[in-house]
């Protein structure tokens, strides 16, 4: 299927400038994309705050290689290993290192392939970055954070709190107020909210279908 008929891929930022960040976190990635240089990085929070968009967004700016993996379908040791090598090994087209976005690596295994990942970042380290991503910082080992930037992509405490307070009170009048980020996650609960109603009107007319038909 067409990237054009995939909103999430047809809308999807190309820059970091295009993203919607808190502000700090922005100017951040924005100030590393700015110096030519992308270190080893480790991007933690939720699902669906845009790390592997800004990971894909970085190396596209500075017209770097790089390769997608997913660690929670492709966490086996030799699985990645092989994908790694052969990429590593290949020389870049475009001239410069190359990046290896491991995606979801708090499910690769702590006791055994992770600290293999640990070594592939040394093995590798005059050919390649490495961008990890993970919904939680927690379940990686502490090698790893040692060898990358930390970078957290989760709303304040306060801000949660704020979304929460608008939530329950059914209060939009703030709404104007909020940071595009903090926006943007209040739109997608409503949206997960409005999504769920939809499957169960549809569920429940799907039955009451069927309860006609055999009738």
């Amino acid at each position: 299927m067409s990237n054009d008929f995939l909103w999430v891929e047809k809308y999807r930022p190309q820059t970091v400038d295009d993203t919607i960040l808190p502000k700090q976190l922005k100017q951040t990635l924005q100030a590393i994309v700015d110096t030519g240089e992308l270190p080893n990085m480790l991007f933690s929070g939720t699902a669906g705050l845009g790390k592997t968009t800004v990971a894909k967004a970085m190396c596209k700016q500075l017209g770097l290689d790089f390769i997608l993996i997913n660690g929670s379908e492709e966490g086996g040791i030799d699985t990645l290993r092989g994908k790694i090598k052969q990429f590593a090994s290949s020389v870049s087209l475009q001239g410069g290192y190359k990046v290896v976005i491991l995606d979801e690596a708090d499910y690769l295994n702590p006791q055994s392939t992770q600290p293999a990942l640990r070594g592939f970042i040394e093995e590798f380290s005059n050919n390649c970055r490495f961008i990890l991503t993970c919904n939680f910082k927690n379940r990686i080992i502490e090698p790893l954070h040692s060898r990358c930037g930390v970078y957290e992509f989760n709303t304040s405490k306060k801000d949660m709190a704020d979304l929460e307070k608008m939530h329950h009170q059914q209060d939009c009048s703030c709404i104007l107020h909020l940071d595009n980020y903090i926006l943007v996650q209040y739109l997608h609960q409503v949206v997960c909210q409005v999504h769920n109603v939809l499957h169960r009107v549809y569920c429940r007319n799907t039955e009451s279908i069927l309860q006609d038909y055999y009738q």
